[in-house]
């Protein structure tokens, strides 16, 4: 196995690559002011300053066939974006399916019903009546308007 020092090539080819290097030629060169306009040349977007109703038939073609050439090179990655979404959204589907279904299995609390027992009859049976008695009147001091009305 060989080892190199070359950049690897990738499916979209550096467009500014050569313009990139001799912006760092002319760093190294020592001339900032150049080397700064090579830059801002190596990284300004071609498209920045077109407007495509001001193009005549022929440049509307160049610069069509051009985007559509930019898309397809783009397509794949494009597309594995879009399949990774699709994953994640039906991946969260089937958690909210899961989820609502869990929700809907469990049985409802259960509800307080009439055929419980106070604290006072509970504390009469265990035989201490003056504890049930001086619960009863407390309750019927809190709440006067249910005062004698025990079960």
């Amino acid at each position: 196995m060989t080892m190199t020092l070359e950049r690897p090539t990738t499916v979209r080819p550096d467009v500014v690559q050569q313009s990139t290097r001799d912006a760092v030629d002319e760093l190294y060169a020592g001339d900032t002011v150049a080397a700064f306009r090579a830059i801002d040349a190596a990284t300004a977007d071609p498209t920045e300053n077109v407007r495509e109703w001001e193009l005549d038939d022929q440049q509307r073609q160049v610069y069509e066939a051009g985007y559509m050439v930019g898309f397809q090179m783009a397509a794949p990655e494009l597309m594995a974006e879009v399949a990774s979404l699709r994953a994640q959204l039906e991946q969260a589907n089937h958690d909210a399916d899961r989820y609502y279904a869990e929700m809907c299995r469990r049985p409802a609390p259960a509800e307080h019903t009439a055929t419980e027992q106070s604290y006072a009859e509970l504390s009469r049976i265990r035989g201490e009546h003056d504890r049930a008695a001086r619960h009863e009147a407390a309750m019927d001091r809190m709440f006067p308007q249910y005062a004698g009305a025990h079960a």
